[in-house]
């Protein structure tokens, strides 16, 4: 369970410095914040010289605290794009930082305001300000900000050592600023500087205020070459040095910095999964080919009227909880950019999720007092509550989701799609029958074996149809995929009319807001029915879960008849569609395994493979996927879709290693192998 984040106290000290009652240390060197980080950190590592000829660069900090490193390290950055070449691809900065006390986002923008008065900050009021607005509730996770300018930030919220194993990242260079080692030693630690160079890439720097000798000494042993030079302001030294280990005891490298030949990629499938890719791809410098079968994108379960996002709590944070989390706030913040660009109809004005119960309702508070979640995330409301903001009598009390709601399925998909605008093609009628790799290029075959389309990464995106392109490559039983049936009932224009949110528990509904004046309620979960014909009785179990929810609705007798009649048609619209979904409900995305090179280390070893952990299975080249999103794509799929450029890119991921394990296309195929089944 991931313990729950205790924000930092916003104080002064008398001369007005930003200060820590917990560690009763300062924020920043009394002599400068801005000069601190400038001489020690970007100084100290060298920088902005090292960026010059990068196409990327990765920071990785510990210790954000108000984030006048990271600030800092932005305003060099833009300097440095703008006396970069027009003509040359821009370059991306990631910045990865982790802070077991992170203010709320209230407290950080105060905590500007109190330093605005200083004139080192006058330059920096615009970065302020983006930071400030995009800065994220105190939730335990993985939080990625993508600020403009090439510049991503990655802040983990949660105690140093417990994340520095769950971060896949490759370092370029370590920021190293924590509270001093007197008061905060657990910070400077000998597992934190053997964590710190499991992240090492081949002579990446390091640089921290400090000269105690316990951290110098424990960079040393971690395989650090440091030597002090001047410290800044009334500290006499500093530490600084590369990263040259005597030895290599890694069992794994580090992710690299990928260079393709040609970064061009085929995505097939152009629904919520497609999309997302071809926004997230196209945003780092890729062209996409996007190969859709159907006449138009977003025309399967994509295409519903509306869907509604929220996350998923349980008591103990498993890994559905922690998975639904991130990509929900992974999605807000990206829906929230691209609204500004493009037309998006969408609201986040709150989702109400039911209790089971008056038990489960009366048990809620105590949950979320253990989980420690911010009111602003989500808060336990009793039946009046609940009441009043639906607009209309609800069943029981529950959760509200005060920036849950819904959204346009297909005006998401398009919106991404024009925010890729010329890098990315979309080519519909292309019904993709084979996927061959010739060379050092995939190829999209038709039925007749024509090429549709090649390019040397090749990513799945097309829901239970992924399954049959990858049959000549991995057998079923290692990739189970399952089509689930559900049927969406569109009710007449004058039910539910004071509904305002949506309605989650058994089943949900939409407010007439959310498609032309109809409330919208669904949807049925059938396995092996491959009936796509809308039925009157479907429609009827919809309307029974929509009465459960909303008890005081007279809607239901008033539709009972023409429903049980055959003569819904008149009254009740209906669509029905096929989400793809995996045994585990978890979605897959990830490199696709090279089963023939798995077989070939089985045979090497003696009828054994060497390899325990997922990183160690050989992967098919440029073969990706994301798919199996089941009910949730719309929370999963820009999250998925980050994950596989990340991997491709050699950027530091935006999921902790345990949840991209768990969502990873060879999960299935690595339990055979360890319980030593034959897996051909």
């Amino acid at each position: 369970m991931s313990a729950p984040i205790v924000p930092a106290t916003l104080a002064f000290t008398a001369d007005g410095f930003p200060y820590s009652p917990l560690f009763d240390d300062v924020y920043h060197s009394t002599d400068g914040g801005l000069g601190q980080a400038a001489h020690v950190f970007l100084g100290g590592n060298d920088l902005p010289a090292r960026w010059h000829g990068c196409s990327r660069f990765t920071i990785v900090e510990t210790g954000f605290g108000l984030g006048l490193n990271f600030l800092a390290t932005w305003a060099a950055w833009r300097a440095h794009l703008a006396a970069m070449p027009a003509s040359r691809l821009a370059p991306q900065l990631h910045f990865v930082s982790i802070e077991k006390h992170p203010f709320t986002p209230s407290d950080l923008r105060r905590a500007y305001d109190h330093l605005a008065a200083h004139p080192e900050w006058a330059g920096l009021a615009p970065l302020i300000d983006a930071l400030c607005a995009a800065w994220p509730l105190p939730l335990p996770g993985l939080h990625r900000l993508s600020l403009g300018d090439g510049l991503t930030l990655t802040v983990a919220f949660g105690d140093l050592l417990e994340w520095l194993p769950k971060l896949r990242a490759g370092a370029d260079a370590f920021y190293l600023d924590g509270f001093s080692p007197a008061k905060n030693p657990a910070m400077w630690s000998p597992p934190v500087f053997k964590a710190l160079a499991r992240m090492a890439r081949t002579d990446a720097t390091v640089a921290t205020y400090t000269a105690a000798g316990m951290v110098r000494r424990g960079l040393l042993d971690a395989g650090f070459e440091l030597g002090k030079r001047p410290g800044y302001g009334r500290k006499r030294d500093m530490l600084a040095g590369r990263f040259a280990p005597r030895w290599r005891v890694r069992r794994h490298e580090p992710p690299t910095a990928v260079a393709w030949p040609d970064r061009h990629a085929l995505v097939i499938g152009a629904g919520l999964a497609g999309c997302a890719l071809a926004h997230e791809l196209t945003a780092n410098g890729w062209r996409v080919t996007l190969l859709e079968r159907r006449d138009a994108p977003a025309l399967e379960a994509s295409g519903n009227p509306a869907g509604v996002f929220h996350p998923q709590l349980s008591r103990d944070d498993n890994v559905l909880a922690r998975l639904t989390r991130a990509g929900y706030l992974h999605a807000l913040a990206l829906w929230e950019a691209l609204a500004e660009r493009q037309p998006l109809r969408w609201s986040r004005t709150g989702l109400l999720q039911l209790a089971d119960d008056d038990a489960a309702s009366a048990a809620l508070p105590a949950v979320l007092e253990a989980l420690g979640y911010p009111p602003a995330y989500v808060r336990a409301v009793d039946r009046e509550e609940a009441t009043h903001l639906a607009g209309m009598p609800v069943a029981q009390g529950g959760l509200w989701f005060g920036q849950g709601g819904w959204i346009d399925p297909a005006g998401l998909c398009r919106a991404q799609l024009m925010a890729a605008g010329e890098a990315a093609t979309l080519v519909t009628g292309a019904a993709v029958a084979r996927l061959e790799r010739r060379g050092a290029a995939w190829h999209a075959l038709d039925a007749q074996g024509a090429t549709l389309a090649q390019a040397p990464v090749a990513v799945l995106a097309n829901a239970a149809q992924a399954g049959q392109l990858l049959q000549p490559y991995l057998v079923r039983d290692y990739l189970p995929l399952k089509a689930v049936r559900g049927q969406l009932t569109v009710l007449p224009p004058d039910e539910l009319t004071a509904l305002r949110a949506v309605v989650c528990g058994d089943g949900y509904v939409a407010p007439p807001a959310a498609m032309d004046g109809c409330a919208l309620t669904g949807a049925t979960y059938d396995f092996d029915d491959h009936d796509d014909t809308v039925r009157v009785a479907d429609h009827q179990r919809n309307l029974d879960r929509l009465a459960a929810l909303l008890p005081d609705w007279a809607g239901r007798e008033r539709l009972r008849h023409p429903a049980h009649s055959g003569e819904a048609g008149s009254l009740l619209r209906g669509r029905v569609a096929y989400r793809c979904t995996t045994n585990d409900r978890l979605p897959v995305a990830g490199p696709i395994p090279d089963i023939d090179a798995i077989q070939a280390g089985i045979l090497k070893n003696g009828g054994a493979y060497a390899g325990a952990h997922l990183t160690d299975l050989p992967r098919l080249p440029g073969l990706f996927g994301v798919f199996a999103l089941g009910s949730r794509g719309l929370v999963w799929a820009s999250l998925c879709a980050a994950l596989v450029t990340s991997q491709l890119e050699g950027n530091p991921w935006p999921l902790e290693a345990a949840l991209a394990d768990a969502i990873d296309p060879a999960r299935t195929l690595l339990g055979a192998l360890r319980r030593g089944l034959s897996i051909v």
